[in-house]
């Protein structure tokens, strides 16, 4: 197996940090860029020709920081740009957020999966098709959610409003009788305190940490550079989302600003 020299993972903003940090734990050694693109946050909320357009301009700068394997961190750029990107940019390797938690379902017990996620990935109908491909007899529930980023990159993590707002989309008729919840969206896993002050018998899917064993199958870690280092960029660089990553995730790194537009 070729050893990955650098992995590059990109999302609108806060919310890939969260597949970063569960990479960070199975792959402490091999460099990684991480890109959040604030300038166009959020995604969800954006046409598929815009988010194409994104990512194909972020991807050939991740590429050109010597990158080889791509995570696309962000529900939305994976089920509206993923195969424009792999089309786009074959040298390359990608995983995208769906695929490998699709898998995971297809081969679980739950029949009966709730979805939530931004009107971008519910729209696109991603997760619904892919499920239906690898086991027709598990039925998704899906529920676009879209308070919930702007409600995560504004800083209401913590504050009680997110437990309410949460509160109100799990309540919705759409979600009666599932077994399991999939956070359709990088974001949500952040939310999963508060979810378990919501839901009863429950399971929610730990979409990170799904991921990241993904990317590890691409992996040769003997052969890969003994190196941790991690770089963070922007595309909009402003004080209230460095703050928040470093209360959030305790990242206080120098963030660089590459506006790519």
């Amino acid at each position: 197996m070729k050893a990955i020299q650098k992995i590059g993972l990109f999302d609108s903003g806060l919310g890939g940090l969260t597949v970063l940090q569960a990479l960070e734990s199975v792959l402490p050694t091999i460099p990684k860029i991480y890109y959040g693109d604030t300038l166009h946050l959020p995604y969800g909320d954006k046409s598929d020709a815009a988010i194409q357009s994104y990512s194909i301009e972020i991807v050939t700068y991740l590429k050109a920081q010597g990158c080889d394997m791509i995570v696309i961190a962000c529900n939305s750029a994976s089920a509206a740009a993923g195969k424009v990107l792999e089309e786009r940019f074959p040298e390359l390797q990608f995983v995208n957020v769906i695929d490998p938690v699709v898998d995971f379902l297809a081969k679980g017990s739950h029949h009966h999966v709730g979805l939530l996620g931004t009107r971008a990935t519910v729209r696109s109908g991603a997760y619904a098709s892919k499920l239906s491909a690898k086991n027709e007899n598990i039925q998704l529930k899906s529920l676009a959610t879209p308070l919930l980023v702007p409600l995560i990159e504004d800083g209401f993590l913590g504050t009680g409003i997110e437990v309410q707002v949460l509160q109100h989309y799990l309540n919705d008729p759409v979600l009666e009788g599932v077994e399991a919840l999939v956070p359709g969206c990088t974001h949500y896993p952040l939310l999963k305190d508060a979810a378990s002050t919501i839901l009863e018998g429950v399971t929610w899917i730990d979409a990170p940490t799904i991921v990241a064993s993904e990317v590890a199958k691409y992996c040769n870690v003997s052969e890969a550079a003994q190196s941790s280092e991690t770089k963070f960029c922007l595309s909009d660089k402003t004080p209230s989302f460095l703050e928040l990553a470093a209360k959030t995730f305790g990242i206080k790194a120098q963030w660089e600003l590459s506006r790519l537009d």
